[in-house]
């Protein structure tokens, strides 16, 4: 069974949201109940009287509330006042101290702790951490936490020392997600499934091949899930089973979009195993871009990027335990490791599957990269898009 939730709109005709916070990368927060908050309080040395303060704009216009920077250069400032400035509303669940932003019919869920926010979309279980804070029972919450959610990008001006939260110059396109439901999820076994669907594009043909590999995708992991649950049997009394997958939509620019679809199961035992992949499409046609087409005119590419790679890697067998010899087994006479990747506004990402080039632990390494780092300053990665 199929249903469709939470809309995403990213129209190019919709009027600018701009994000202006003087002096560092910015962030957001909702204000919590008194009796949770003096429970949740920081100590006195996290009042927001010691931080340096930042001045918030929104389209121009200050947000009378206290902002500041946080110990590693984000700037945090109340959830509840920022998502008031850009038209979301904020509902709070004090049973599981989580707060629910709505904008439009796409909403965010952020599970709070003193030092982070574990956010999730649209319902799907699986999400990111972003820093945050609580102090005197007001949670702040990192910029991205509010951008990344809601399909916004956030740029930041090393001129004017300000960052702006934008959609402008993003392609004309909707976002759907849609869940796939299983008759095998019961009070003990739970199967959620959200996964996106693009709609609203100007090539009806490519919407369709765009949307038949993410619902691939989505069916494939449900029909491994039953599978999986299965071969396993019904947990014991008093266990639970999990199996979920959602995603982020990391990129929507230039006549690309780009996602990361992460999944999660867990049989019992200390921890689940999760893994991730990369789907990076052409708005032109629907066909998926693989790495090397947004690389071909270094020639070079593979060896440049196995080379950059090899020396993180080494550098992080200790801090993060990674194996160098893993690695190089991995990559030895192939280059398919390049196809797990996705896009970002600052450039991609490669990652690694679990336990490939670490314990299962660490999860899906990850390895940030710039497209200046391989090709020429005027050469544009997206130009035949």
């Amino acid at each position: 069974m199929e249903t469709q939730v939470n809309k995403i709109s990213i129209k190019k005709r919709f009027p600018v949201l701009v994000l202006s916070v003087t002096l560092a990368t910015v962030g957001f927060a909702v204000t919590l109940p008194l009796s949770v908050g003096s429970v949740l309080a920081a100590s006195a040395a996290n009042s927001t009287t010691a931080k340096a303060k930042v001045n918030v704009q929104v389209e121009g216009k200050a947000i009378g509330t206290q902002a500041f920077l946080s110990p590693v250069g984000n700037t945090l400032i109340p959830l509840k006042d920022a998502a008031q400035a850009i038209g979301a509303t904020a509902k709070y669940d004090s049973q599981t101290r989580s707060i629910q932003l709505t904008l439009g019919e796409n909403t965010a869920t952020y599970s709070l702790d003193n030092d982070s926010a574990f956010v999730t979309l649209n319902g799907s279980g699986l999400g990111q951490r972003y820093e945050a804070q609580i102090i005197g029972g007001t949670s702040y919450v990192a910029v991205k936490a509010l951008a990344e959610p809601f399909g916004y990008l956030d740029q930041w001006n090393g001129k004017t020392r300000a960052v702006n939260i934008t959609k402008a110059g993003m392609n004309d396109l909707s976002v759907t997600a849609s869940k796939l439901q299983s008759p095998s999820s019961q009070n003990n076994v739970q199967i959620k499934i959200v996964y996106p669907v693009v709609s609203e594009l100007a090539n009806q043909d490519a919407e369709a091949a765009i949307n038949n590999t993410l619902k691939a995708h989505a069916q494939k992991f449900l029909e491994a899930s039953e599978k999986q649950l299965a071969k396993s049997g019904a947990p014991t009394e008093g266990a639970k089973y999990d199996f979920k997958l959602g995603y982020k939509m990391t990129y929507n620019r230039n006549g690309v979009i780009s996602f990361l679809l992460t999944n999660y199961q867990y049989l019992g035992g200390a921890h689940g195993m999760g893994s991730q992949a990369g789907l990076t499409f052409s708005l032109k046609d629907g066909t998926v871009i693989k790495l090397s087409d947004l690389l071909k005119s270094n020639s070079n590419y593979n060896r440049d990027i196995k080379k950059s790679l090899q020396e993180q890697v080494k550098n992080g067998t200790e801090s993060s335990g990674y194996s160098i010899e893993q690695f190089k087994n991995l990559t030895k006479g192939s280059n398919a490791y390049l196809d797990n990747y996705y896009l970002t506004n600052a450039g991609f990402t490669v990652f690694f599957e679990t336990n490939a080039i670490a314990p299962a632990v660490v999860g899906n390494p990850e390895f940030k990269f710039s497209w200046t780092q391989f090709l020429s300053k005027n050469t544009d990665p997206f130009a035949v898009y």
